[in-house]
């Protein structure tokens, strides 16, 4: 079991390196509290991670201890059993993280449409504000 608490700590730090690069923000649309926000929660799932990391190791030494034991299965349900509710944890943090994310970026996807209607109203009220030109009106006006 160490070898795999190793291999899934190895795997996790790459996934973490490839996978968690804090999102790429256009400046478009996106406020500075907004791209701080983002920011923040991007380098708390890196936080979580790292802190992952450090239980798996932590766990890593707990098995090494439960098998030293000569009766070590009730040791090691116990780690299974905590190594289980940490993992939990751990994504449910994460999650709600992302959740923040996509609400940040929620909120400004609305924003931007919510803009870009009211322009195409302003056009539109401008347009129909404007009398209509002789060529336009299809009839042909004899001076």
């Amino acid at each position: 079991m160490t070898e795999k608490i190793f291999a899934i700590g190895s795997f996790l730090a790459v996934t973490l390196g490839l996978g968690y690069a804090p999102h790429a923000l256009s400046d478009a649309g996106y406020t500075q509290d907004e791209k701080h926000q983002i920011q923040a929660l991007n380098q708390n799932l890196v936080r979580f991670d790292r802190d992952y990391q450090d239980q798996l190791r932590a766990f890593s030494e707990r098995e090494q201890g439960c098998l030293d034991l000569f009766v070590s299965a009730s040791c090691l349900d116990e780690l299974r059993r905590d190594a289980a509710q940490a993992r939990r944890q751990h994504e449910l943090a994460k999650e709600l993280l992302r959740r923040d994310i996509r609400q940040i970026e929620a909120n400004v996807r609305m924003r931007q449409r919510l803009e870009a209607d009211a322009k195409r109203t302003q056009r539109l009220g401008e347009a129909s504000s404007r009398p209509p030109s002789p060529s336009s009106s299809g009839q042909v006006r004899l001076d």
